[in-house]
C-alpha cells in the first residue's frame, strides 16, 4: 500500500511540471521548453527547471551556460500552466562571447507606428 501511495504522489507531482528536454539547434546552441502549474511554482519554477537542465547539459560538456533569450507565457485557462522557452549556448569560460549578459525577454507583440 505504501508503494502505491508513493507512486500516486510522484505521478501527481510530475504532472505539475514538464520539460521538452534540451534540443540542439546550432553549433553549441540549444533550446528548451518547460512548463509548471501555479501550484508547482508557476513562472519561477518553469525558469528554474529550464536553467537547471541547461546547466546540466553544458556542465557535462565542461562548458558554461550563456543564455541568449528567454520567453515566458502566463497561465492559460485551458491548461493552467506557465511556459518558459530558453535559448542558450554552451561556451568556455574564456570564450570572447562569454561576458556579462544583458538578457532581454522576447516580446509577445511588436507595435509599429506608421504615422507620417
Amino acid at each position: 500500500m505504501k508503494l502505491i501511495t508513493t507512486f500516486v504522489v510522484a505521478l501527481t507531482i510530475s504532472a505539475c511540471s514538464s520539460s521538452s528536454g534540451v534540443f540542439k539547434v546550432g553549433p553549441e546552441t540549444y533550446t528548451i521548453s518547460t512548463s509548471a502549474s501555479h501550484g508547482r511554482g508557476g513562472i519561477p519554477a518553469a525558469k528554474q527547471i529550464a536553467y537547471q537542465e541547461a546547466s546540466e547539459e553544458c556542465t557535462k560538456r565542461g562548458l558554461e551556460v550563456f543564455a541568449l533569450s528567454e520567453k515566458t507565457a502566463s497561465q492559460t485557462w485551458t491548461d493552467g500552466m506557465t511556459h518558459m522557452d530558453l535559448n542558450f549556448r554552451c561556451l568556455r569560460a574564456d570564450d570572447k562571447e562569454f561576458q556579462r549578459q544583458q538578457l532581454q525577454s522576447t516580446p509577445d507583440q511588436i507595435i509599429e507606428n506608421r504615422q507620417r
